[in-house]
């Protein structure tokens, strides 16, 4: 499949997701929607792994970059960041601590189960 097809699908489920974020009543990222529609049309065999593999092999590889103009963005609003360092690292630190420990917890879960099945 052309890497030009691999993108326009990516691109229409991306799209889709934004558009179900829209016709919501609350505010929900529309590219988490997105990606839980990929998801699910990858798990119910809508649209089949080789048929974006070559572009999502790209996007993985230099996901770094993405990440470059976020990182600008906040080493320009240090100022705003300096003023507030303490909370922002104990909200940070609280948070990274209750995400490891419920990570922890259902992969703890899922172990029992698969042995029990």
């Amino acid at each position: 499949m052309s890497i030009f097809k691999e993108l326009s699908i990516i691109f229409a489920i991306y799209l889709s997701g934004e558009g179900i974020s829209l016709l919501l009543p609350f505010h929900f990222p529309g590219s988490i929607i997105g990606m839980f529609l990929l998801f699910s049309a990858l798990h119910f065999k809508w649209i089949r792994l080789e048929s974006i593999k070559r572009i999502s092999n790209f996007f993985l590889k230099y996901m770094p970059l993405f990440f470059i103009p976020a990182g600008v963005s906040v080493m320009s609003s240090f100022t705003l960041i300096e003023k507030n360092i303490i909370p922002i690292s104990l909200t940070l630190a609280i948070s990274a601590i209750f995400m490891l420990a419920f990570i922890a917890l259902a992969v703890d879960y899922l172990v029992k189960r698969v042995k029990d099945a």
